[in-house]
């Protein structure tokens, strides 16, 4: 039930924080990698690709972060939130 409500969350999410290449974004929580980055971190987004693997769709946002690294946010596993001008 909780990976349903998950999926759910995360398509509505998608929905209204699609993320474009030349947005500014933030990484609220990176679920999975070894050598994450940090939460709060910013970055610009390069592209963004859909995925649907046939247990679900994946959202891949790979991001120029403002620390030099280059690492892909990827949804729904990965939490982010797009920038607004005021909060870049």
């Amino acid at each position: 039930m909780v990976a349903l409500e998950q999926h759910i969350a995360y398509s509505t999410h998608m929905k209204t924080q699609q993320p474009k290449p030349g947005m500014r974004i933030q990484c609220v929580r990176m679920g999975d990698d070894p050598d994450p980055i940090p939460s709060g971190s910013k970055g610009t987004v390069l592209r963004t690709q859909q995925h649907n693997f046939g247990q679900g769709e994946e959202t891949h946002v790979s991001v120029a972060w403002d620390s030099g690294r280059t690492l892909t946010l990827v949804g729904p596993v990965d939490t982010w939130t797009l920038l607004t001008a005021e909060k870049v």
